[in-house]
């Protein structure tokens, strides 16, 4: 529509329309255009080519922020197949797609997007004003960077490890940890607790399992002894990765190389174990964002969560100032098993059981109003009466720390009441099956996370596409104040060899009520979330678990 018929039906009806007006009328008539394919992920940094089971993401640029219902579908060209990648996110102008390599995947020449790939499936893709997106694009061609092999013939290596530690000072003292990070060359599956050898003087000592750091890296730890003493620097010896009892496999059950070259003494990371360590504060920040529109209203609860440079323990009651516009308002301690209840599981923040993490919670009261969102100021724990000590030698922790600036996506206005329903914000399957696949007798656990807290009566379902067939998990328990989760016994007739998929219509109330605490029903629909055949989740209820033999002795 150009301006010139906006100026002449204006004249038309006795009308004169700014230029403003004219300018805004011809933006919303134009629809969002694909202004760029991007493909974002690269193979490991010691392959050039994805392998099986690894996640090809990809991105589509509009020319302006767009919505976005059902599930869309982005065709990527893989050799001679098409294949198609599954929407996982949607962030202002940017649609993200990703796909992961099967077995079957082959191509030399490396990735491309044919013309005009972008498919709503039923859904929609549209910007504010309501016009539907132009998902018409040329082809993106092959780039060789993004060769992909998914022939499941390689077993993981190790690409890169390295040591670290938390505190700022070289030397590393009693109670304080020591880092190990080991890197694979593809995504891996871990049971058990392995460890690795550390070299600390002339003892050698064991690091043990400590966290994942993404989905091909495992981070170990170790905590100084009074007796460790180590003047020229922590090393690490050859081959010192050890399963102890469990298992490092890729997603086809390949058994990882744990061979590895030593790493030398590294002269800034000494160790003096005589010496104890007061825990200082290590990071500051908020969790849980606002359950609707960036902005807190009355009764909802904001959470913070203070990080050590070690293991602490609580006493009494310490708080924690946190800055709503111009007051100052207290947060009391939450205490870890609490936090545990009512903070969203798989948060990365989310550590009530490590020991280093301490949580405070406010909630929002009718006169809190803060435009900028809200901050802390600098130093802003106080014990008032309680205690935060190390745990072993009751060392007092360190309590200052740098203020935390004016967050804008955690504006506050208690003026408002809770008028949002509760909406989805991740739906997925809780844990790998150990050797790649789901066999009869396994359970499945789906995790349904919602953006608030609700509540819950009845026993809704959550729908598995398994094969051809939909398979109902029953609700098991909440997990925490915003997740339910579902459980699934996989049946002998069970088969999926593409992997289980989950529908955007997978929640099934079967007479039952999930609201928040205003009474608002959930809007149920995973939209995007829901994802097609996910090869990480095959099934097989023909291999059932060999049941284990009585200890003697």
């Amino acid at each position: 529509m150009s301006k010139r018929f906006l100026a002449a039906a204006a004249s038309a009806a006795g009308l004169m329309l700014s230029p403003e007006a004219l300018a805004f009328a011809q933006v919303a008539a134009s629809p969002p255009v694909i202004d760029d394919i991007i493909i974002v992920s690269d193979p490991p940094t010691n392959r050039d080519a994805f392998g099986p089971g690894e996640e090809i993401r990809v991105d589509v640029v509009f020319s302006e922020p767009v919505t976005v219902t059902g599930n869309p579908l982005l065709d990527l060209r893989i050799g001679d197949q098409t294949r198609r990648a599954d929407l996982y996110d949607v962030d202002d102008t940017t649609l993200s797609f990703r796909y992961f390599v099967k077995a079957a995947d082959r191509d030399d020449d490396g990735i491309g997007v044919p013309a005009d790939a972008v498919q709503a499936a039923g859904g929609s893709i549209r910007d504010a004003a309501g016009n539907d997106a132009d998902l018409t694009h040329e082809a993106v061609p092959d780039d060789a960077r993004f060769k992909v092999d998914g022939r499941p013939d390689a077993a993981p290596t190790i690409t890169n490890l390295g040591l670290g530690r938390n505190a700022a000072e070289e030397t590393v003292v009693r109670g304080s940890p020591l880092l190990v990070f080991v890197r694979f060359s593809e995504r891996i599956e871990v049971t058990g607790m392995p460890q690795i050898s550390i070299q600390v003087g002339t003892q050698t000592r064991q690091a043990e399992l400590h966290r994942r750091g993404g989905a091909t890296e495992l981070q170990f730890q170790y905590l100084v002894q009074v007796s460790d003493v180590d003047a020229d620097g922590v090393g690490i010896p050859a081959d010192a990765l050890t399963l102890n009892g469990g298992s490092i496999t890729d997603a086809d059950g390949n058994d990882a190389d744990l061979t590895h070259n030593a790493v030398p003494d590294i002269s800034v990371i000494k160790v003096n174990g005589a010496v104890g360590s007061a825990p200082f504060v290590t990071r500051v920040g908020f969790v849980r964002e606002p359950a609707a529109s960036e902005t807190y209203v009355a009764g909802e609860t904001i959470f913070t969560r203070v990080g050590f440079s070690r293991p602490v323990r609580v006493t009494g009651a310490p708080q924690f100032t946190v800055q709503v516009g111009t007051q100052a308002r207290r947060a009391d301690h939450l205490p870890a098993l609490r936090a545990a209840e009512l903070l969203p599981p798989g948060n990365r923040f989310h550590e009530p059981g490590d020991g280093t993490i301490v949580y405070f919670q406010y909630v929002v009261q009718p006169s809190d109003v803060d435009d900028d969102g809200i901050s802390a100021p600098a130093s802003a724990l106080t014990l008032n009466g309680g205690s935060i000590r190390a745990v072993g030698d009751n060392t007092d922790a360190r309590l200052g720390h740098v203020a935390v600036a004016d967050d804008p996506a955690r504006k506050v206005d208690g003026r408002r009441g809770d008028d949002q329903a509760p909406t989805v914000t991740s739906a997925y399957v809780l844990d790998l099956p150990i050797q790649g696949v789901f066999g009869g007798g396994d359970t499945i656990t789906a995790v349904l996370s919602l953006s608030e807290g609700v509540t819950l009566t009845g026993a809704p379902r959550f729908g598995l596409r398994i094969g051809g067939r939909t398979r109902f998990a029953t609700f098991r328990e909440r997990w925490g104040s915003t997740s339910l989760l579902f459980d699934y016994a996989v049946e002998e007739s069970d088969r999926d060899d593409d992997g289980l998929s989950i529908a955007a219509d997978a929640v099934d109330l079967n007479g039952a009520t999930i609201r928040d605490n205003a009474g608002n029903d959930a809007n149920l629909d995973l939209g995007y979330r829901a994802f097609d055949d996910d090869p990480r989740y095959r099934v097989d209820g023909r291999l059932t678990a060999v049941p284990a033999l009585p200890l003697g002795g």
